[in-house]
This record gives structure tokens, sequence and C-alpha cells, in this order.
């Protein structure tokens, strides 16, 4: 497996290993909002696009290039908003979870049979930390670039 830089601005951001970050991907696609009656088509339009951006990337087809898009999907208030409670949703949902994922259930979110496969249960801190990680970046809080190393997060 190799690893991806995700970035909100084009310059900032981190290094993911692509098992992670494909997880990620597959579990906010599951957590975004559907739009609400009274919203306007433009966050309709969005979401499905950002779904369908993080479900394609998540599917295990892409080694050290996951296309995670997610500067394309901060670049508009609405896309921002969708983004920002979308994470924050599944962040609220790991914190019920206990304290390690099963891999088989992990392997029933369809991944493909070519690209990620489970063969142990995973720690529900490592996508904590990653939840936090994207809310830091979001909130322009990370400086690295993707020539640092230094965090990785979700990685052991």
């Amino acid at each position: 497996m190799g690893t991806s830089f995700v970035t909100a601005d084009g310059e900032h951001g981190f290094g993911m290993r692509d098992g992670i970050l494909e997880l990620w991907l597959r579990l906010l696609s599951l957590h975004i909002p559907e739009p609400a009656d009274a919203d306007s088509d433009t966050v309709h339009q969005v979401s499905r696009q950002i779904r369908d951006k993080w479900l394609l990337a998540s599917k295990g087809y892409f080694n050290g290039c996951v296309p995670c898009g997610l500067e394309n999907a901060v670049a508009t208030p609405e896309g921002r908003t969708v983004v920002r409670c979308t994470i924050d949703s599944l962040r609220a949902a790991l914190l019920k979870m206990p304290p390690t994922l099963d891999m088989n259930v992990l392997n029933l979110l369809g991944f493909s049979l070519r690209g990620l496969i489970w063969t142990s249960d995973l720690e529900t801190r490592r996508l904590i930390e990653t939840a936090d990680a994207f809310l830091e970046l979001l909130d322009g809080k990370v400086i690295d670039t993707a020539s640092s190393t230094a965090r990785m997060p979700g990685s052991r």
C-alpha cells in the first residue's frame, strides 16, 4: 500500500497510508447528510458530487495517489459545510464505538477485491485521530507540506 497526500488548500496537508484514507473516505461518504427539502439545489448537487468522488476514491484502485478531492470539495461555502458536518457526524459515531472495529465488518463496506482487504481489526482511535487531523486541516492549523512526513494520521 502506498501513501497519499491530503490537502485542502493545495499546499498544506499531511500524508496518509492509502488503506486508512480509503476506509476514512468510505465511512465519510456514508455520513454525508441527506439534503433537507429546504436546502438549495446547489447543496443537493454538492453533496452528491462529494459522495460520488469519495466512494470512487475509497474503492481501492489508487495506490499512492488516492484522489480524495478535499481541495475541490471545500472550494465553496456549501461544500465546506457539507464536509465539516460529515466529519463531525462520523467523529461522533466513532466516539461511541468499541476500541476496535472488526475486520470482517470493515470488509463488508464494498471495497474492490483488487483493492483493500482488511486482515486484522482496526483500532477506532486511528480513525478518531484522522477526524481530528481533517478538522485541523480545514481550520488552517496544518502547516506541513508534501515534503514532510512528520505527521501521518491514522498510522500506528
